[in-house]
């Protein structure tokens, strides 16, 4: 995977990534457009103007929203009825997004709302750019969404002066934050207060940092449980590419070969190899369920890929061979396939946290570990490691509620014009959460492995597993005597945010597979 803080530039016309997506929410890179996203923009605006100018009943241009798509809009009255749509839309409530989650909808916005069939003025998606660019970041609280509208509308409010921002940390007026980075409000045109708040833009950009992490997370969980099977006396027998081959699953092959990559060269493995007949199954078994858990992640990455590039709007608009043009209605907007990924990939990380828990668990457990009790050498007076393992227990109690599938839920809504609503918001909201509790149970394994590594001084481990313990010895001292352990697993939280932990093991080794 490209490396997001290393892209330049994020330029919109072409196919987008969620490694680019991720550069300009987590890493404020900027973001420009190409000749060709321009060029597409105009030409199927042009397509708005001529059914507005001829009253033709086009949902959204000429009619109310929702049910009431039943009543004419003079045009006179259409500019109003838009601007009334953010306002009217902009109803979720409680604690605001953070900004990357509120930066990556609006580059989903951008990037699908600039696909040439929604009708979006230029100057409409050039005011979202340059909130991004200028550090502009509406405020959008995050709960109250059936699918979409009400984030995007708080989003949208902000380019038209009106709603709430924060510019340089603090939260002002949405007018007061244009005002301070020299940016004028634009005012919506028909169709456009439809095409801002419609679409999978929240559902997009929520889940495109989920895919990404997930797929983090899945690789830095076979570096760390490369280190659990190392320092617990494991065998790579269970690891043989032959046992792979005979049940040709490709993600379990590909973890067996990353973890036999890993160990290579470690003298621990190497005496231990055959001290056991086989192991339990949270060493044993990491093969099928990593590699079961990032087949879902990897099918869900395709989605994405898809979905960051569709037109997601209603209607969708589309020039004919004749010179004239034809507006379709229907459904784009509906977040079922990415919903149904968020879901899913919230099931995948769940496993891996709790196999990951199981062998931390077996670390500190002198029971199993035929090491010290909870890795504390002066045990009696100190707990050592002992209460790390109830935090990543906690958390993964955690993840499991977060695991129900929020897509097969349904409300109906507007007067049963919705009658049938995706609820994928929802979904792509607990998987982002997901991800932020999953990194802790993997930072406190390695925590875990690290500490049983220096009962080794006898054995030399792993190069690469030696990497990741220089790492996090940089600022993780060994626990002799207890101390306040938050510090030390944030920052292991961090490193494997930021890819760090992979990076230092794939300078050795090469890349890992997914």
């Amino acid at each position: 995977m490209l490396n997001p803080s290393d892209i330049e530039k994020v330029i919109l016309g072409g196919k987008l990534t969620i490694e680019e997506v991720v550069a300009v929410a987590r890493y404020n890179k900027k973001i420009e457009f190409s000749k060709e996203y321009i060029r597409r923009v105009i030409e199927c605006r042009k397509l708005v103007d001529k059914f507005s100018d001829e009253e033709r009943v086009v949902y959204g241009i000429t009619t109310g929203l929702g049910d009431n798509c039943r009543k004419f809009i003079s045009k006179e009255d259409r500019e109003i009825v838009q601007i009334n749509n953010l306002r009217s839309h902009a109803t979720s409530v409680g604690e605001p997004l953070n900004t990357e989650c509120v930066r990556a909808i609006m580059v989903a916005m951008i990037q699908q709302l600039g696909s040439g069939y929604t009708g979006i003025r230029l100057e409409t998606v050039d005011k979202i750019r340059e909130l991004l660019n200028a550090g502009i970041t509406p405020f959008a609280p995050k709960h109250g969404s059936v699918g979409y509208l009400d984030i995007e509308a708080h989003i949208a409010l902000v380019i038209i002066g009106e709603g709430k921002a924060y510019y340089k940390g603090n939260l002002l007026s949405g007018a007061q934050a244009l005002k301070k980075a020299a940016i004028e409000p634009t005012v919506i045109s028909s169709k456009e207060g439809l095409s801002l708040v419609s679409g999978t833009s929240s559902v997009t950009g929520l889940t495109s940092l989920s895919i990404y992490d997930a797929i983090i997370i899945g690789k830095t969980n076979d570096i760390a449980a490369s280190m659990s099977l190392e320092v617990l006396k494991g065998t790579l027998m269970a690891m043989d590419q032959r046992l792979m081959n005979v049940r040709p699953h490709q993600n379990q092959s590909a973890t067996a070969y990353n973890i036999r990559t890993i160990l290579n060269d470690s003298e621990i493995i190497e005496k231990y190899k055959d001290y056991r007949v086989q192991d339990a199954l949270s060493l044993r078994c990491i093969p099928q369920l990593h590699g079961a858990a990032k087949k879902t992640i990897a099918d869900g990455k395709v989605t994405i890929d898809i979905e960051l590039n569709s037109s997601v709007d209603n209607p969708h608009l589309f020039s004919t061979s004749d010179g004239d043009g034809v507006a379709i209605m229907g459904c784009n907007a509906d977040a079922t396939y990415v919903g149904m990924a968020a879901d899913t990939i919230c099931i995948s990380i769940c496993n891996m946290a709790k196999m990951s828990e199981r062998r931390l668990d077996r670390m500190v457990n002198r029971y199993v570990s035929e090491l010290p009790p909870f890795l504390n050498s002066n045990s009696g007076l100190n707990n050592g490691l002992m209460i790390p393992q109830y935090t990543a227990a906690g958390i993964v109690g955690e993840i499991r509620l977060l695991t129900h599938p929020a897509t097969v839920d349904n409300v109906p809504t507007c007067a049963l014009q919705e009658d049938y609503v995706s609820m994928g918001y929802n979904a792509a909201l607990k998987a982002y959460n997901c991800m932020e509790l999953a990194r802790y149970v993997t930072a406190i394994e390695i925590m875990n492995a690290v500490q049983a590594q220096d009962f080794y001084n006898d054995l030399k481990p792993a190069a690469a597993t030696k990497a990741v313990y220089t790492l996090i010895r940089e600022k993780v001292a060994f626990l002799e005597n207890d101390r306040n352990m938050h510090p030390d697993m944030e920052y292991i939280a961090d490193m494997i945010k930021e890819g760090n932990i992979i990076s230092v093991v794939e300078n050795l080794v090469g890349n890992l597979e997914f």
